[in-house]
């Protein structure tokens, strides 16, 4: 008999002990205490985008940059979030499910999160709101 085995990749690894980063569809941006420690405990952070690579960044800077976004502490399990729904409409980034970044790594000091590597988050899995108005379409 013929077995065609497919590998599965996701373990589950603790998402404490890696760089853990979610994107809601409502444009909540969590991240784990790790990421936020790596990216070095930052008070405002700025959104980047890479059109080539369908990537986002996520650089720390001063409070007093203009188009920065506040990172707040949420009351659960250490994480800090804030919100870019902006970013993601400018971007056109639709999201049907909020999403982890298994792959999110830190190059020259921004965070960085790959769209084509992104995966359902196990967690978060209510649909799109419909007050957006967004289809459901996912880029």
């Amino acid at each position: 008999m013929y077995r065609r085995w497919q590998e599965f990749d996701d373990p589950g690894t603790p998402r404490i002990a890696k760089l853990h980063v979610s994107i809601s569809p409502a444009g909540t941006i969590l991240l784990s205490r790790n990421a936020f420690e790596a990216l070095g405990e930052p008070t405002h952070v700025v959104l980047l985008w890479d059109a080539e690579t369908d990537a986002i960044g996520i650089r720390p800077v001063t409070a007093n940059t203009v188009n920065a976004f506040q990172v707040y502490a949420t009351n659960r399990s250490g994480a800090y979030r804030f919100h870019a729904l902006r970013f993601l409409i400018k971007y056109d980034i639709k999201l049907e499910f909020t999403v982890r970044f298994p792959n999110a790594r830190i190059e020259n000091g921004v965070l960085v999160l790959e769209l084509a590597t992104r995966v359902r988050s196990y967690r978060a899995v209510r649909p799109l709101p419909p007050r957006t108005g967004w289809t459901k379409k996912t880029k």
